[in-house]
């Protein structure tokens, strides 16, 4: 009898250690880059196409664009100069070319380079703002300056991936104990810890501060304006010790997520925890003539608002069927974490009176969108959906429609109105020559139905095409890679290393 145990406990042992070598293989065993497909061409000439104008929507029909590089080198209305030998001629007749989109609210995770990456671009993402940076580096689920360059610079060698187009911080949050180890002005309670962090993020590299819900109203106003001066943006959460007027007038460059403009629009939820009771309240005192005071003074200012409506909607179908059905193809691990977060939203409250009022409070979101696009508020899309890339976007473009924005809107908030905030209008957000080589080739009008975007007849990627067989390749292999046990096992890895910061 002994003996035998001693043997079961030596098997089990081996086993264990086989199955940690296993799984450690698996964490350590290297992707390969999906790379931009070698083209022999130096331009492109698109003959015949219907250019899609969304900023006065309208198309501009047959027109003839050529591409040079990364650059449209010219568009007529006429036929350009026959090709040479170093020129590609694509046929765009009865299609639609526009710009390629943006996603103005993406959390990246350290496997971004992997999957992601190309996800975005397959799905007509070529541009990303990423929104929140990690508090410590080795944070697996937030970026760090090293990793966004170290992407942008992969991209520029040939990684088919989307530009980032900011660093990030981390959330500054206010007061918070998980800045226990950090030094004392990570807790930004005050105007002077507010400068000491913005001068901490400048020598990072960071151009975009990350401001959270718990910020103290005078470290917020010392935050920003020490911001400005170092030429940095200040975009998130609107802080609740500030109201949007005031976040606006301080020089806030973004808002984020459409509640707290529900939230700031109701007179007396002051230093209340937001719960069902509040919601409902809210919901039945919001006051009107303070929503477009508010509105008005984001138009006024100059400030955009980007609502992410999926993370509403997550909260008023989380515990929906068909809606859990959109996370079964991603990774399992990842579909694990997403149904944890549904799951805490539906174990806040669980009675039928709190998920009624929160698809309400989604409902009243949409109402708050279309009355910002009413007002001239600069709106943008963003989808603050990690585990979708791409197409969590163009499940947003869809909640802005159902906004009651037209489709030459929320075409104009995927594109145009990115490149404004970014001060780039001359290089980005329309079809003009001077204008980045970055585009989508649609065989229906998006103006008439945004269902176009999701199946493009070729992307035009920095100047090279990805044709329909190119597409249909690169989402095999992503695919093949999200249910792969590796990219299980890394994740899994990461949740590990997440629970050690």
């Amino acid at each position: 009898m002994g003996k035998s145990l001693r043997n079961l406990i030596r098997y089990l042992a081996v086993g264990t250690g086989v199955l940690l070598l296993l799984f450690l293989g698996l964490v350590v065993y290297p992707f390969s880059d999906i790379q931009v497909p070698a083209r022999p061409y130096a331009r492109l000439l698109i003959e015949h196409v219907h250019v899609v104008d969304a900023a006065h929507d309208t198309i501009l029909p047959n027109r003839y664009v050529l591409l040079a590089g990364d650059t449209i080198l010219a568009v007529s209305d006429r036929p350009l100069a026959p090709p040479d030998s170093t020129t590609r001629t694509v046929d765009g007749r009865g299609r639609f070319l526009l710009p390629a989109l943006w996603d103005m609210h993406v959390h990246l995770n350290r496997h971004y380079a992997y999957t992601a990456a190309a996800e975005f671009v397959v799905n007509g993402v070529l541009h990303v703002r990423d929104m929140r940076g990690a508090y410590n580096p080795r944070d697996p689920f937030a970026t760090t300056p090293e990793r966004i360059n170290r992407w942008n610079q992969q991209a520029a060698e040939g990684l088919l991936a989307p530009r980032i187009h900011n660093v990030t911080s981390l959330a500054v949050e206010g007061p918070h104990p998980m800045f226990a180890g950090s030094p004392a002005y990570f807790n930004c309670a005050d105007a002077a810890d507010a400068r000491r962090l913005v001068a901490h993020f400048q020598r990072q590299g960071v151009d975009l501060v990350k401001v959270y819900n718990n910020v103290p109203r005078a470290a917020f106003f010392a935050l920003v304006a020490e911001a400005k001066q170092a030429g940095m943006d200040v975009a998130g959460h609107k802080p609740l010790t500030v109201t949007t007027r005031e976040a606006a007038a301080a020089g806030m460059k973004s808002l984020e997520h459409a509640r707290f403009l529900i939230r700031d629009s109701y007179r007396g939820g002051e230093g209340r925890r937001e719960d069902t009771e509040l919601r409902e309240v809210m919901l039945r005192q919001l006051d009107t003539a303070l929503l477009d005071a508010n509105l008005e003074a984001l138009r006024a200012y100059g400030t955009y608002y980007t609502p992410t409506h999926l993370t509403r909607r997550a909260d008023a179908y989380a515990g929906d069927a068909a809606f859990r059905a959109r996370y079964a193809a991603i990774n399992p691990i990842l579909r694990f974490l997403s149904f944890e977060d549904l799951d805490a939203t539906l174990q806040e409250d669980t009675t039928r009176r709190a998920r009624a009022v929160y698809r309400e409070f989604y409902r009243k979101g949409l109402e708050i969108t279309q009355r910002a696009q009413e007002h001239g508020v600069p709106i943008l899309a963003g989808s603050d959906v990690p585990e979708m890339p791409g197409t969590s976007l163009l499940d947003e473009l869809d909640e802005l429609a159902r906004a009651g924005l037209s489709n030459a809107e929320v075409i104009v908030a995927a594109t145009f109105n990115p490149a404004t905030y970014y001060a780039a209008e001359t290089r980005y957000g329309s079809v003009a020559p001077g204008q980045a080589a970055d585009l989508l080739l649609l065989s229906d009008n998006p103006l008439r139905d945004l269902a176009a975007l999701r199946t493009p007849e070729g992307i035009f990627y920095r100047g090279q095409l990805l044709d329909r067989d190119d597409i249909r390749s690169v989402k095999e292999r992503v695919a093949g890679r999200n249910r792969s046990p590796v990219m299980s096992a890394k994740l899994l890895w990461d949740m590990l290393t997440y629970m050690t910061l």
